[in-house]
């Protein structure tokens, strides 16, 4: 797989503005990988690696999270999932109930100008429950945009 640069726009259901952060992108017939890094949501706690990692044909979702505050959650469409969120307040268990992904390929491209750039960028999109023990659920809906240079 080789890498591209590109920058990652990020929105939730939890955010009122998309955020972008410079990243890299990689896909194969079987596999598309998206990393990036952003600052820790406490100033002076460095940077936050993320990667979103999917198989194409098993429609299998991970996303991963390396910083302050780690966890590896598995998203596949009409299951629930069990993830592992690790604080310096301990470690939580989480299951994922997954709605909807809807992934690059299947998600079609648009055309962007960003700064006098010109980019293609590749949509996504991931619909679900965040479920902690002892709480109601969460929805969260995830947009993704990846912004590859043209």
């Amino acid at each position: 797989m080789e890498k591209t640069a590109c920058l990652v726009s990020i929105k939730t259901a939890f955010e009122e503005e998309e955020k972008r952060y410079e990243g890299s992108f990689e896909q194969t017939k079987e596999r598309i990988r998206v990393s990036w890094m952003q600052p820790e949501e406490n100033k002076g706690e460095g940077d936050t690696k993320f990667l979103l990692s999917y198989r194409v044909a098993e429609k299998l979702l991970r996303l991963t999270r390396k910083g302050s505050t780690e966890m590896e959650l598995t998203f596949r469409e009409g299951e629930i999932t069990e993830g592992i969120m690790q604080t310096s307040h301990g470690d939580f268990d989480i299951s994922i109930e997954t709605f909807g992904i809807l992934f690059f390929p299947e998600a079609g491209d648009e055309e962007a100008e960003i700064e006098g750039k010109k980019y293609c960028v590749k949509n996504a999109m991931l619909e679900y429950d965040l479920r902690f023990p002892n709480q109601d659920p969460m929805r969260n809906t995830m947009f993704f945009k990846v912004h590859l240079a043209k």
